[in-house]
């Protein structure tokens, strides 16, 4: 781990205090070096100077003194910054303990190259044209000092560096104070660096290690687990003060480090040396052998083969742009190094990255996009096609669909439901449009699904309307609100869109959820078919899980739209004011006129507090009022208390039933790729049978570990109900059918509400759905839900996708409405955002109250951290360049002559699907020979396509050979848009902006 810290106080005492020694005495094997471009041209070199170190540290460097003159006369120059590199635990016990100084050697390497990292980001200032900007020098001074001990004297291998205030452009140039900015945000980066460069080194002096693939941590095989937890006081110090005061994120928690700091001790390094041996223990044994292994194995020098440097590599990207379309180079590395922990260095995939550069598969972002500070923003050639072709989607849906109903019927249906002037507007927007794909941007609030209900009285029998959203409780919401049927949008992207026509119309709600690769396929569907495509949704709300926000980005492109402004789910003038002024970002305001604010007190004492005024709510208030959390740790906090209190209060049953529940786990599409990502008590659940493995559909198999085939490969060695083994590949099955779960411990009572996390159809139970356990035998609960007030009966030891539904997440409450919320909102929680802050309180009609550690703290984050996705059309500057208006001139006649083969490509969908329903009519022996024979037929289809996607790969693989422009033909995800991009008439000139 690296922590970086600005130095305060005055030069003598920073130095003496680095130099000389604080609470234990420093021994002269303890190291310390000059380091820097910067120390190289001033000849500085070996041990620190504590003379030179010192004025260094107050600005001198030569005859030039560094410094803001004040009004007084007197030089005011800050010092610097500590960049404190920190060893794995069982490293220092390794090193120190059992006294191998070879891996003393091996972290001082790993500072070296790690330090090299941070200082190719090393900026300064300078005006251009009268104005402030920032430049790269990669130029430093620092001054290194290795230190042995923690300051509650545990065996700590680490090293201060000590990064003076002192940069200059080149050689022989005038000094300039430093701007760190860059080499903070890379601060993360530099630590895995270190860490994957330490592994490495321990691997060939023999040792093994254990590492976390999703964190990037690792420690030596060998050294047992509570021994680690034993010499780890000062660590625990510092976790149990972060955990009391709910200090999250590494920032915060350097107040508990000094909040912690106890009384200083001063002793000798051969006196510690004596105390860490005997502490010890039952353990000596085990330590040192696992020394004694290693020099038994021997030194030796590990090759990286470029082939696993390239997966690593490979893995970053898909890994990193899987969340977001534009990432910092710095990530991509670092998740690819954290997934291959000791296997590769920086220095082995640093050649696959300008590989990718340099057959312009990773292009440079250089405008602002997302709440991310990209000092070196990237996004690839794949993305950047995707979003490109959202344009060519749009264009080619102009003028593709019939009015949907009269002017008339428009206009009676809005009388009818009594919609305002605006949502009349919308309607006849979405009702007489000759568009395929059009869209309603509106504020939370405006009535979309009123609309919806309209428009289907306008259409009457006309065409079918379907309710779709990125959940199935949005979806149901909307799908009950308007009268129609409903379904989630991954649902529909299952079944590819059969059956369905251009008599169809398909309402997608939250649309600002919605994924670039899902926005991609909902527009290839409905071009195939003809169904007409409505986005509903609003920007300012809680955006993907998922690479991009093409809701906003198509908007840009050119997709009609109508805008809603009046928000009409208020009621009250307060909580109409806070939503709108945070939808002005003016969260101040808001959270001023919210109806109470708590402050002042650490997470877990909140959730106390919002509990207590929760629960003295009479019960038919309780069921109107939601506890809105913005993450699940924090949901599982108050559901907690709540229980607790209702407990207390008798409102549940006093006699609990201690059930399993099978908890998400959080895996990425890429990770369930990976053996390495599955760790021993996972339960692992397939959505399709394989009879090869004699694996079943929806039942569980808990993985035992990790193991290698005949082959070598590596597998996941999973375990079914009844004791049997299977040896699991998971790179050779698909992750939309695979779901990872940790398995925990919930109790349940009579009266307990529950909510469902997963979508079960069996039961017919939708995801984030809620209701109250009416009575429980055994592990059969008779539950009734909210929706619709059925009752059913579940055998929660075979369905156990739930969990205690008190608190909910914002995500999950997208698209619901409450009287009043109550919001829970940690400052220092990544997901506290401003999306995801106006998300919550707009479910409000008439209140919400809040509870945060710090008012103005939690000011100062929403206004940071907006929550906002990135673009990779808006980081490379393209996207007016890029709109349907922008590239029309170039693409008209094309798209013309598209949209003319694409209702073509329909009405031959249509006799085939009508021919199919024929054949499925006939007698069995009469249709036998046409099955054959249209077996035969699509056969044929499919391997012609299969043969011109290979050409088409190969002419794509030959184009980017020879440098070919990524613009030359917006090349997107799937084969149909692919051909769209490959057609005569594609632009000239440059990939992008430089």
């Amino acid at each position: 781990m690296i922590h970086p810290r600005r130095l305060k106080g005055s030069a003598a005492n920073i130095a003496r205090y680095f130099t000389v020694g604080d609470y234990y005495t420093k021994g002269t094997d303890e190291h310390s070096e000059w380091g820097g471009k910067i120390a190289a041209e001033l000849g500085l070199e070996g041990k620190v100077d504590p003379a030179v170190f010192r004025d260094l540290l107050e600005g001198r460097v030569g005859d030039q003194q560094l410094g803001r003159r004040r009004a007084s006369g007197e030089i005011q120059h800050h010092p610097g910054w500590d960049f404190a590199v920190n060893a794995p635990k069982s490293v220092s016990i390794v090193a120190l303990v059992a006294g191998d100084d070879r891996i003393a050697e091996a972290h001082e390497k790993a500072v070296g190259v790690a330090l090299s990292y941070l200082e190719e980001h090393a900026l300064m200032r300078h005006r251009v044209d009268g104005e402030v900007t920032e430049k790269t020098t990669g130029r430093l001074i620092f001054a290194r000092f290795t230190e042995h001990a923690s300051r509650e004297l545990d065996p700590h291998l680490h090293t201060h560096v000590v990064v003076m205030n002192i940069s200059n452009e080149r050689e022989g140039a005038g000094f300039v104070s430093l701007e760190t900015r860059a080499m903070y945000a890379e601060q993360m980066v530099a630590g895995q660096v270190y860490r994957s460069e330490l592994a490495h080194l321990l691997r060939e002096r023999g040792y093994d290690i254990d590492f976390d693939p999703r964190k990037g941590l690792f420690e030596i095989r060998g050294v047992p687990k509570p021994l680690i937890q034993e010499m780890s006081q000062r660590a625990e110090q510092i976790e149990a003060h972060a955990r009391e005061h709910g200090l999250t994120g590494q920032a915060a928690r350097r107040i508990s480090f000094y909040e912690t700091r106890g009384a200083k001790e001063k002793v000798s390094l051969e006196e510690l040396h004596g105390r860490w041996e005997s502490r010890l223990g039952q353990h000596a044994e085990a330590v040192h052998a696992t020394r004694a292994e290693a020099e038994q194995t021997g030194e030796r020098q590990i090759e990286v083969p470029s082939a696993v440097s390239a997966r690593a590599m490979l893995f970053g990207l898909r890994q990193s742009e899987g969340k977001e379309a534009v990432n910092n180079l710095g990530q991509l590395m670092r998740v690819a190094l954290a997934s291959h922990v000791g296997e590769v260095r920086l220095s082995d995939v640093r050649p696959h990255i300008e590989e990718h550069h340099e057959r312009a598969k990773l292009l440079e972002t250089r405008h602002r996009t997302g709440d991310e500070t990209h000092t070196r923003g990237r996004t690839t050639r794949r993305t950047a096609r995707l979003e490109m072709a959202l344009s060519d989607h749009l264009a080619l849906a102009i003028d593709d669909a019939k009015q949907l109903a009269t002017v008339e019927t428009l206009r009676d249906a809005g009388v009818a439901h009594t919609l305002t002037p605006d949502q009349r507007t919308a309607l006849l927007h979405l009702g007489l449009s000759s568009d395929r794909v059009v869209a309603v941007h509106g504020v939370a609030g405006a009535g979309k699904s009123t609309i919806v209900g309209a428009l289907r009285e306008a259409v009457g029998d006309s065409a079918s309307l379907i309710a779709l959203a990125p959940t199935s409780s949005a979806a149901s919401e909307l799908g009950i609100k308007a009268g129609i049927e409903s379904r989630t949008v991954a649902s529909l992207l299952a079944s590819g869109g059969a059956k369905l026509d251009d008599s169809h119309v398909l309402v997608v709600d939250e649309a600002g959820q919605l994924g670039n690769r899902q926005a991609m396929r909902l527009l290839e569907i409905s071009r195939a078919t003809g169904a007409r495509l409505i986005l509903l949704g609003d920007t300012r709300q809680t955006g993907a899980i998922e690479q991009g926000k093409p809701f906003w980005l198509m908007m840009r492109l050119g997709m009609p739209k109508a805008e809603l402004r009046e928000q009409i789910r208020q009621e009250t003038d307060r909580i109409a004011q806070a939503v709108r002024l945070a939808r002005l970002q003016n969260y101040d305001g808001s959270i001023g006129a919210l109806d109470k604010v708590t402050a002042g007190e650490n997470s877990e004492r909140l959730a106390e507090l919002l509990v207590g005024d929760w629960t003295r709510l009479k019960p038919e208030d309780r069921a109107k009022t939601n506890i809105l959390v913005l993450e699940n740790a924090t949901r599982l906090i108050v559901n907690t208390k709540v229980r607790e209190a209702l407990k207390t209060e008798g409102a549940i049953a006093a006699e609990d039933a201690r059930l399993s529940i099978l908890a998400p786990s959080g895996m990425t599409d890429q990770e369930k790729h990976f053996a390495r990502f599955y760790s021993r008590g996972q339960v692992v659940t397939f959505s399709r049978d394989n009879a090869g493995l004699g694996i079943a559909r929806d039942a569980e198999y808990r993985v035992l570990g990790v193991g290698r085939d005949s082959r070598g490969r590596q597998v996941v060695n999973l375990v079914d109900e009844h004791g049997r083994t299977i040896g699991w590949d998971p790179r050779l099955g698909r992750a939309s059918q695979i779901n990872v779960f940790r398995e925990e411990k919930r109790d349940l009572a009579a009266e307990d509400r529950i909510q469902w996390r997963l979508v079960n159809r069996e039961l017919g139970l939708k995801n984030a759905e809620r209701g109250t356990v009416e009575r429980i035998e055994g592990l059969t609960a008779t539950i009734r839900w909210d929706r619709g007030d059925r009752v059913q009966e579940v055998d929660l030891g075979k369905y156990k996708t739930w969990d205690h539904g008190y608190g909910e997440t914002v995500y999950s409450a997208q698209s619901k409405t409450y009287d009043r919320v109550y919001v829970l909102a940690p400052v220092n929680s990544p997901l506290v955002t401003g999306q995801n802050y106006y998300t919550a309180i707009t479910r409000a009609r008439f209140g919400a109250r809040l509870w945060t550690e710090d008012r103005g703290r939690l000011v100062q984050r929403l206004q940071q951290r907006s929550g906002e996705k990135t673009s990779s059309l808006e980081g490379l500057g393209r996207v007016e360049r890029d709109s349907v208006k922008g590239r029309s001139a170039l693409h008209g006649e094309r798209w013309d002559k598209l949209r003319d083969q694409q209702r073509v490509d329909r009405e031959e969908r249509k006799a085939r699907l009508r021919a199919e329903e024929e054949r499925r009519a006939r007698p069995e022996h009469d249709s036998l020979g046409a099955f054959l024979a249209n077996r035969a037929q699509s056969a044929a289809r499919s391997l012609d396509r299969w043969i011109s996607t290979l050409l088409d790969r190969v002419r794509s693989d030959e184009a980017s050979s020879t440098g070919r422009n990524p613009e030359q033909g917006p090349a997107p995800s799937s084969q149909s848009v692919h051909e769209l991009a490959q057609v005569p008439g594609q632009e000239p000139g440059g990939g992008h902006d430089r």
